[in-house]
């Protein structure tokens, strides 16, 4: 989990600095007695009380420095200032599941597309949740319900689409959501593994030096270049990259991982590189051991 960004502190004072000169106090089922970081309960609470929307922007910026806790309790404040405000209902729901109380989420989620059939925001949030937990059909019917998904959308759909067996359909997908946007890291890096998912593995490592040429992406460009040579069987190599970017108590364990990677089929290798799950007999595999 990433640090706290160390602008966030600055930025949250000098935008609460109007609010606590003007603040008026929340009514009493909605007042906060703890911090959160550098956010006081009484910041929390003139927010509360006069811009329930506010309170979402401090917890996008905590969730985004990957402190998950503070940014659900900041949307739960919300969710409860404003309880017509489905945007704090989804981003709770967001944070609860990041956070990992998965069922949680998923309840919040029900309750909102009940009210609120069409919410495209909810749907997309519910059908990460339901990927993340592996259950890959449910995430898919979510999404083909999106009229106008978002290219993050189209890329996990096209993720999906791979580990449902459709490896030409999620191709397709993951390369519509790159021409839409071309600059998002993450989507190339999907892209890239795409093509090394279907033996194209030039394809793959062309992508992945458009990302390495950006300081803020190379590592994550590297680490899927590591992927793209252990799935094309060449394990030192992809183990030479990966030291450069992976922290060296992980590199037993990823060594064990470029070594079974190719043996998986397709489908075990999209859920592995995509969503990170291994086969239950990953560890039976490693009887007839690699010699590269």
């Amino acid at each position: 989990m990433q640090k706290i960004d160390k602008i966030l502190p600055i930025r949250i004072i000098l935008a609460l600095v109007p609010i606590g000169l003007a603040a008026c106090a929340a009514p009493a089922g909605q007042q906060a007695k703890d911090d959160i970081g550098p956010v006081t309960a009484y910041a929390r609470n003139s927010l509360a009380a006069k811009n329930p929307e506010g309170l979402l922007r401090l917890g996008e910026g905590f969730e985004r420095s990957g402190d998950f806790m503070g940014a659900r309790k900041l949307y739960a404040q919300a969710k409860l200032a404003a309880p017509d405000l489905i945007d704090a209902r989804i981003a709770y729901a967001r944070a609860t599941a990041k956070a990992g109380f998965d069922d949680e989420a998923v309840a919040e989620l029900t309750l909102v597309l009940a009210d609120a059939p069409d919410n495209a925001a909810a749907m997309g949030v519910l059908a990460q949740i339901h990927a993340d937990a592996a259950r890959y059909a449910s995430a898919y019917k979510l999404l083909e319900n999106l009229s106008s998904p978002t290219p993050d959308e189209v890329n996990l759909k096209g993720k999906i689409a791979h580990v449902l067996g459709q490896p030409a359909d999620g191709h397709g997908l993951l390369l519509s959501a790159l021409e839409e946007s071309p600059d998002d890291a993450r989507v190339l890096e999907a892209a890239a593994l795409s093509f090394a998912l279907s033996g194209e593995y030039a394809g793959a490592v062309s992508l992945l030096r458009r990302s390495m040429d950006r300081p803020t992406a190379r590592n994550d460009a590297q680490k899927s270049l590591a992927l793209v040579y252990a799935l094309s069987g060449q394990r030192q190599l992809a183990l030479r990259l990966a030291r450069d970017v992976v922290p060296a108590p992980e590199m037993q364990r990823l060594d064990v991982y470029f070594r079974i990677l190719p043996r998986f089929s397709p489908v075990e290798q999209a859920a592995a590189v995509f969503f990170d799950r291994l086969p239950a007999d990953s560890a039976s595999r490693l009887s007839g051991r690699a010699t590269n």
